[in-house]
C-alpha cells in the first residue's frame, strides 16, 4: 500500500484514535461530521519520532493545541494561552519581563515542568528557530505567525536523541499549515486587565494555488498592540494588602504567643518619596531585649563636632514623627504618619497620612506596553509527483515600553563641604549638598536642621527599652529620595528564512516507503535595548544651587567656574572638572534642580539631569538538517522495521555593542556593560531511529513495538558526546495501551553563559549578608552558624578587624551589623568559557485506555521523572557569600568572587573607590541539579444527545487534564550537593493543576463553552517551619488558598464564511489570595474578570 505523505507532526485527532493518542487537554472538538470521516488511519510522522507510524503507537507522552483552540480561548497572548497547561504553567509571560530585567520587555517563553525555559526545544516544522533575547537560545514563541499554525505538538519528557540539544525537558513543535488556499481574516479585542487595558490583533492570511495545484503560494500579515498596565491599575495591587511585621521576637526565644505579622490594607509608604522626604539625624530608643521591636542604634558619632561627625549614617535619619519632612508646593511641613505600622529602625508603612501607594513602590509597569508586526510568505511546489520544493521568509518587528523603579538618592544636607567646593559623590545612588546657602531648601526646614539636637540613648536591658543618656547637635539630614524616571525601550527585530526539499518514494532498493527532507534554515533578531536614568554626577550638580552674587539661582559648580576657583574636584574622572570635556559640558549646560517637593522641577533641568545608554545584541542562526526514513523487512509478521537516519549542522553566533561606548567616563544611575565581539558555536551531528515491531495481533497481545533513537554531537565549545532513547509500546488488547521511554538528553551552554561581557548590575545585601551577627544567630543549620563565626572571623583578620560575629557579649556595639541602608551594592555579572554541558535523564510510564463499553470515552495517565546534572546557575553574590563561609573551611573560589572593600561600611560587601568590579562577581556555574517528577492526566466524554436519548439537542462535550506534580526539587549548595529545596506544592508549583472544559453544541453553528483553570493551594510557609514559630503568622495566612478561575466564551457561525465569538474570562474576578504581599504570581491570573470579542472571516 502506498502511504500518503502527510507533514503533520501528529494527529489531528481522528475519533478512532482519540484514546491511544497522548494527553491533548488543550485541544480543540472535532465535529461531528469529522468524526464520521474519520476512518482510515494514515501512518504520519508524529513528534518524538522522525519515523513514520500508526499514531496509535507514538511513543513518547504527547500534549496537542489546534489553532482554533488558540484563536478562541480568550487569552491575548500565544503564551498567555500555553501558560494555562498545567505543563507549562511556569512559562515566561510579559508581566515577568518588566522590572530590572533589560532587554527582555515583552518577551514569550515556553517553559516545560518549571525546569527553564532554556531547557524547552521550540521547533517550526521540526527545524530550529532563532532565539529572542540576546546570547539565549529560547524561542519569542509569540514570533510565530496565529493563523499559519496548524497545530502545536508538545512532548512533555527528554529528546535530544532525536532533536539535538536543548530538549532537556521537552519539544514544543509548532506545526504549520503548507497549502493554504483562500483569504482568511481574524481579529481580537481583549481586555488584558479589568481596569481597561487592552489587546487589539488583526490577522490576515491569503493563498493561492497555480499551474493545476503544483504551486502554492501565501502571504501572512499581523498587527497586535498590547497597552502597558501599571501597578495601580490592577485591582488587588491598588489595595496596597500585605503582610507587615508587627511584633519581633528575641533569637533565642521565638514564640511569645503574639502573631508576628498582621494584615494591612491601604498601606502607604514613606520610604522615599518623589523628589524627596527629608529626615532630620534623629535616633530612636530600642525596645527592651524580650520584645526587640525597634533595635539598638549607636548614633552618639553622629551629634558632636560636625567635623567628625559621622552623619552619612542613614540609621541615624531614619523616618521618625517630628523628624521628617515633607512638601507642599514650595514650603516644607512636618510628615503625617497616619497610623504607623510595623518593627524596625525604618518603619516605612503608614495607613492614612502622607505617602506614595506602597505596592507601588518597588516597580510602576506590571505588563509592558508593546505593538508588533509580523510578516510571513512562502511558497510550495511540486518539482515532479515525488519531490516538493518548499520556501519561506518571516519578518517580525516588536517594540516594547516598560517603566520600573525610578532613581533614587541618599541626599546628606549638611555644611561639612565648604561653600568652595563641589558636592561630594558618595556612590552612585548618593552625594552631600551644602545646607547653608542652597537656594532650595525651604527656610523653615533649614531652620530646623541648624537647630536639630539627637538623642542619645542607653542600651535596653532584657525587660527595659533604652533611656535617653543625653543630647548632641545634629545639624544634618538625608533626602530619601526618588528622583527621575527609570525606564526602557525594547526594539526587536527578527528574520527567518527557510528552502527545503523532501520527497516520497514507495521504494528504493530493498527499502520501503522511503521519506527524505533536506533543508536550510537562518535566523537573526537584532535587540536594541535604550535605558534612560539620571548623570549622578550632573544630578549632583544640578542639586547644590545657591544664588550668586547678582542674586541668581545657579549651579555651585557653574558659579566656582565664573570666579575662577583654584580647583574644581572632579570626583568622577580625578583631577580638575575643567580639564575633560564631559567635566566642562556638565559645568556649562548645568541647570539648577529644585529637589525639594514633587512638581518643583524645571523641564530645563530635568533635561540637563537624564542620561540615555544603549545596547545592541544580535543572535544569528545557521541550521542545514537532512533526514531520511523507511521501512525495512517484516521478519516475523509483526510489521515492517523503521529506520530513519539524519545529519545536522548548526552555527549559533552572538555579538553585542555594550552601553559602555555610550556611559563613557560619566558616573551614571544606568547598567553598564562591554561590547561583546562575535563569539560562537559550531556543531555537527548525526543521528538515527530504529523502531522494532515485536508482535501484532498474538496470544501475547495486540501490538507491542520496541525503538531506539540515537545521536553523537560534536560542539567546537565542549566537545563529543552523546545521548539516547529507548521506547516501549505494549498495547494487549485494542481497550488500553502501555507505553514506556528511557531518554538522555542534553543542554549546551549558550553564548551568553560562555562568553557574555561583563556589565554592571545590582543587588540588595543587608540581612543576606552572612557573617552579619544576627544572619548568623538565625541559621537554623548548626554547623553552617559555627562555620561561618570561624570563616567569617578569619575574613575579618585579614582587615585587622574583630567583630563579635556569636553574639557572645551583652552588648550589641561590638556585632556585625552593616548599615547597607536601603541601596543596592553594585557588582559585574559576565560569563564563563568553562562551562560544560547539562545532562539528563527522563522516564516516562503512560497507560491509555478507551474502554469499548463506554462510548467516546478516554483516559490517560502518563507518569513522568526527569533529572538534570551539571545545571547551568547563576551564583547570586548573596549564594556566592553564602557559600563563601558555609564549609568547614573558606571556599577559595567562592569568596574570590566576593569583595568586602565597602568605603562606607568596613568589612562590608562592596568594591573600594575605582574599583571596575565592584563588590562582586556575578557568574555560573555547573553546580546544581534538579529533578521532578509527577502525573498528567487527561479524561475526555463525548455525548451525542441524539444517540443517547433520542431527541437532537445537540452535544456535549467534557474533558479534564492537568498535572499531579509528586516531587520537584532544586539541588543548589555547591558545598553538601545533596541539600535541596522542595519546590513541589510552593509558590508557582501547586501539587495539582487541571484544566477542565465543558462545551455544548446544540446545532453545527453555535457552542458554548465553560472551561476552569483550577490548583491547589501553595505553601507560602512551610509547616515545619510554621510549628517552629507558630505565632509567625496566622495559620490560615501559611498557604494561598485554592484557585479557580472560570472563562466562558460563545462561537456562533453567522454564514459559511463569518465566525463571530465573546466571551469572559475569569468571571468571578478571583484573585490571588491578599496575604501574598505585592508580587505579581501570574500562575493565579492577575488582571480580574474581562471581556474579549473577535471574529473569523473566510470569503473565498
Amino acid at each position: 500500500m502506498k502511504l500518503k505523505r502527510n507533514y503533520l507532526f501528529g494527529t489531528t485527532v481522528l475519533a478512532g484514535i482519540l484514546a491511544v493518542s497522548a494527553p491533548a487537554w488543550a485541544q480543540a472538538q472535532q465535529t461531528a461530521a469529522e468524526a464520521a470521516d474519520a476512518t482510515q488511519v494514515d501512518e504520519i510522522v508524529v513528534t518524538g519520532s522522525r519515523i513514520r507510524r500508526d499514531p496509535t503507537t507514538a511513543p513518547t507522552p504527547l500534549i496537542q493545541v489546534t489553532r482554533e483552540t488558540l484563536l478562541t480561548s480568550g487569552q491575548n497572548t500565544m503564551i498567555d494561552y500555553l501558560a494555562t497547561i498545567p505543563a507549562l504553567s511556569n512559562s515566561v509571560v510579559p508581566s515577568d519581563t518588566t522590572g530590572s530585567g533589560l532587554g527582555d520587555g515583552g518577551l514569550s517563553f515556553a517553559n516545560l515542568r518549571s525546569l527553564g525555559s532554556g531547557r524547552t526545544l521550540t521547533l517550526v516544522d521540526g527545524r530550529r528557530h532563532v532565539g529572542s533575547d540576546g546570547g539565549n537560545l529560547a524561542v519569542d514563541v509569540d514570533t510565530i505567525p496565529r493563523l499559519l499554525i496548524q497545530n502545536i505538538e508538545i512532548v512533555t519528557g527528554g529528546a535530544s536523541s532525536v532533536y539535538g540539544a536543548d530538549a532537556v525537558s521537552g519539544v514544543l513543535n509548532f506545526v504549520m499549515r503548507t497549502d493554504f488556499e483562500g483569504l482568511e481574516v481574524d481579529a481580537n479585542y481583549g481586555q488584558k486587565n479589568q481596569d481597561g487595558q487592552a489587546n487589539q490583533r488583526v490577522s490576515a492570511l491569503i493563498g493561492k494555488n497555480f499551474f493545476d495545484d503544483r504551486l502554492n503560494v501565501y502571504a501572512f500579515g499581523e498587527y497586535e498592540k498590547l497597552d502597558e498596565v501599571r501597578t495601580n491599575q490592577i485591582d488587588w495591587l491598588a489595595r496596597s494588602t500585605t503582610l507587615v511585621s508587627t511584633d519581633a521576637d528575641p533569637v533565642a526565644a521565638p514564640y511569645d504567643g503574639i502573631t508576628d505579622t498582621t494584615l494591612f490594607s491601604n498601606l502607604k509608604t514613606m520610604q522615599r518619596l518623589r523628589w524627596g522626604i527629608v529626615n532630620l539625624a534623629n535616633n530612636q530608643p530600642a525596645s527592651a531585649l524580650n520584645n526587640p521591636n525597634i533595635p539598638f542604634n549607636s548614633c552618639g558619632t553622629v551629634g558632636g563636632n560636625p567635623a567628625t561627625a559621622n552623619y552619612t549614617n542613614t540609621n541615624c535619619t531614619a523616618l521618625n514623627p517630628g523628624y521628617s519632612y515633607v512638601f507642599d508646593g514650595g514650603t516644607a511641613r512636618l510628615a503625617n504618619f497616619g497610623t504607623r505600622v510595623g518593627t524596625g529602625l525604618q518603619r516605612v508603612l503608614n495607613i492614612g497620612g502622607d505617602g506614595e501607594l506602597a505596592s507601588e513602590y518597588g516597580q510602576y509597569s506590571q505588563v509592558p506596553q508593546s505593538e508588533a508586526q509580523r510578516y510571513q510568505i512562502g511558497g510550495n511546489f511540486k518539482v515532479t509527483s515525488n519531490i516538493n520544493a518548499h520556501a519561506e521568509v518571516k519578518y517580525v518587528t516588536e517594540e516594547t515600553y516598560d517603566e520600573g523603579q525610578p532613581t533614587f538618592f541618599d541626599i546628606f544636607i549638611s555644611d561639612r563641604n565648604g561653600a568652595g567646593s563641589v558636592s561630594t559623590i558618595r556612590s552612585g545612588s548618593a552625594y552631600d549638598i551644602r545646607l547653608s546657602d542652597n537656594a532650595y531648601i525651604p527656610d523653615n526646614l533649614k531652620a530646623a536642621i541648624l537647630a536639630n539636637r539627637i538623642n542619645i540613648y542607653s542600651q535596653p536591658t532584657a525587660t527595659q527599652d533604652g533611656q535617653l543618656i543625653g543630647t548632641a547637635a545634629a545639624p544634618y539630614a538625608r533626602s530619601a529620595l526618588r528622583g527621575p524616571d527609570r525606564d526602557q525601550t525594547n526594539t526587536r527585530d527578527l528574520w527567518r528564512g527557510v528552502i527545503s526539499f523532501d520527497g516520497n518514494h514507495d521504494q528504493i532498493g530493498f527499502v520501503k516507503n522511503v521519506a527524505w527532507d533536506i533543508g536550510y534554515t537562518y535566523g537573526q533578531v537584532e535587540v536594541v535595548n535604550r535605558e534612560t536614568g539620571v548623570d549622578v554626577e550632573r544630578m549632583a550638580f544640578a542639586s547644590d544651587a545657591i544664588r550668586n552674587a547678582a542674586g541668581q539661582i545657579v549651579c555651585r559648580v557653574q558659579n566656582l567656574q565664573a570666579t575662577n576657583a583654584a580647583v574644581i574636584n572632579d570626583a568622577v574622572r580625578g583631577g580638575d572638572l575643567r580639564n575633560s570635556a564631559a567635566g566642562k559640558a556638565a559645568i556649562d549646560q548645568c541647570k539648577p534642580l529644585n529637589i525639594f517637593g514633587a512638581g518643583n522641577q524645571s523641564a530645563e533641568a530635568l533635561d540637563y539631569v537624564y542620561a540615555q545608554v544603549g545596547v545592541t545584541e544580535r543572535n544569528e542562526q545557521e541550521q542545514a538538517l537532512a533526514t531520511v526514513s523507511g521501512q525495512l523487512w517484516d521478519f516475523w509478521g509483526a510489521g515492517p522495521l523503521g529506520l530513519a537516519l539524519g545529519y545536522e549542522h548548526r552555527r549559533e553566533l552572538y555579538e553585542a555593542t555594550g552601553r559602555d561606548r555610550e556611559v563613557g567616563d560619566r558616573l551614571l544611575f544606568l547598567n553598564s556593560g562591554a561590547d561583546r565581539s562575535p563569539v560562537e558555536y559550531k556543531s555537527d551531528e548525526v543521528f538515527t531511529e530504529l523502531s522494532v515491531p515485536l508482535f501484532r495481533d498474538s496470544f501475547l497481545g495486540e501490538y507491542a513495538e520496541l525503538s531506539g533513537s540515537y545521536r553523537y554531537f560534536d560542539y567546537t565549545t565542549t566537545g563529543t558526546g552523546d545521548v539516547y532513547g529507548v521506547n516501549f509500546v505494549y498495547r494487549p488488547i485494542r481497550d488500553i495501551a502501555f507505553k514506556t521511554s528511557y531518554n538522555t538528553s542534553l543542554r549546551v551552554p549558550n553564548l551568553k553563559e560562555n562568553f557574555g561581557a561583563n556589565s554592571a548590575t545590582f543587588s540588595f545585601f543587608g540581612s543576606d549578608d552572612p557573617c552579619t551577627t544576627a544572619s548568623i544567630n538565625a541559621a537554623a543549620n548548626v554547623q553552617y552558624r559555627d562555620n561561618r563565626i570561624k570563616n567569617c572571623s578569619a575574613l575579618a583578620a585579614l582587615q585587622g578587624l574583630t567583630f563579635d560575629f556569636a553574639g557572645a557579649t551583652p552588648i550589641t556595639t561590638d556585632d556585625f551589623g552593616p548599615a547597607y541602608g536601603t541601596g543596592s551594592i553594585e557588582g559585574v555579572q559576565g560569563g564563563n568559557p568553562n562551562l560544560k554541558p547539562e545532562e539528563s535523564t527522563s522516564f516516562t510510564f503512560s497507560t491509555v485506555l478507551k474502554p469499548r463499553f463506554v462510548p467516546n470515552f478516554s483516559l490517560v495517565l502518563d507518569y513522568y521523572e526527569i533529572e538534570i546534572k551539571d545545571v547551568i546557575a547563576t551564583v547570586t553574590p548573596q549564594v556566592a557569600a553564602q557559600n563563601c563561609v558555609n564549609g568547614p573551611t573558606l571556599n577559595e573560589a567562592a569568596c574570590a568572587t566576593i569583595f568586602r572593600n565597602n568605603p562606607n561600611v568596613p568589612f562590608g560587601v562592596g568594591g573600594a573607590a575605582g574599583s571596575e568590579l565592584g563588590g562582586y562577581i556575578s557568574s555560573s556555574l555547573n553546580y546544581a541539579k534538579r529533578t521532578t517528577r509527577g502525573l498528567d492526566f487527561d479524561a475526555r466524554y463525548r455525548l451525542d444527545m441524539d444517540e443517547m436519548f433520542g431527541r437532537n439537542w445537540g452535544r456535549l462535550d467534557y474533558s479534564i487534564g492537568g498535572t499531579w506534580l509528586i516531587e520537584q526539587k532544586n539541588f543548589n549548595n555547591a558545598q553538601n550537593p545533596n541539600d535541596y529545596t522542595g519546590l513541589d506544592s510552593t509558590l508557582y508549583y501547586p501539587r495539582v493543576r487541571y484544566t477542565s472544559s465543558l462545551t455544548y453544541s446544540p446545532n453545527d453553528r453555535l457552542s458554548v463553552n465553560w472551561s476552569v483553570d483550577w490548583q491547589t493551594a501553595q505553601d507560602i510557609s512551610q509547616l515545619r517551619t510554621f510549628v517552629a514559630n507558630a505565632d509567625s503568622r496566622l495559620y490560615q495566612y501559611t498557604n494561598t488558598d485554592n484557585f479557580a478561575r472560570h472563562d466562558f466564551t460563545v462561537r456562533y457561525k453567522v454564514r459559511d464564511d463569518l465566525t463571530l465569538r465573546a466571551g469572559v474570562v475569569n468571571a468571578f474576578d478571583a484573585e490571588q489570595a491578599p496575604w501574598l504581599g505585592y508580587t505579581l504570581y501570574s500562575n493565579f491570573d492577575p488582571y480580574g474578570t474581562r471581556y474579549f470579542v473577535g471574529l473569523n472571516f473566510r470569503p473565498w
